[in-house]
């Protein structure tokens, strides 16, 4: 695993740029036809942008705003599970 980490490091940045724009591009647009269509949409738009941050800064940037929206969905979730319980 190293050695392959040594060998995308390696590849000249253009490149590397654009393997990267085309993959994680291609995972948000599948996503986001996912949500209509039957498949794990909102996994896939939050790896294309997981891919996406390794060499953008604004997917950087949009990514930990999913996160974050995330983590205060999912507290809020265990809140209503922990109200519906009482």
């Amino acid at each position: 695993m190293e050695r392959l980490k040594r060998a995308w490091q390696q590849t000249p940045r253009p490149l590397r740029q654009s393997l990267v724009l085309v993959v994680g591009s291609l995972l948000v647009v599948a996503g986001l036809a996912m949500l209509v269509l039957p498949g794990p949409g909102w996994a896939a738009i939050f790896l294309g942008f997981a891919i996406l941050a390794t060499e953008f800064a604004i997917a950087e940037r949009i990514r930990d705003r999913m996160v974050h929206a995330l983590k205060a969905a999912l507290a809020y979730g265990k809140r209503l599970l922990r109200h519906s319980r009482h």
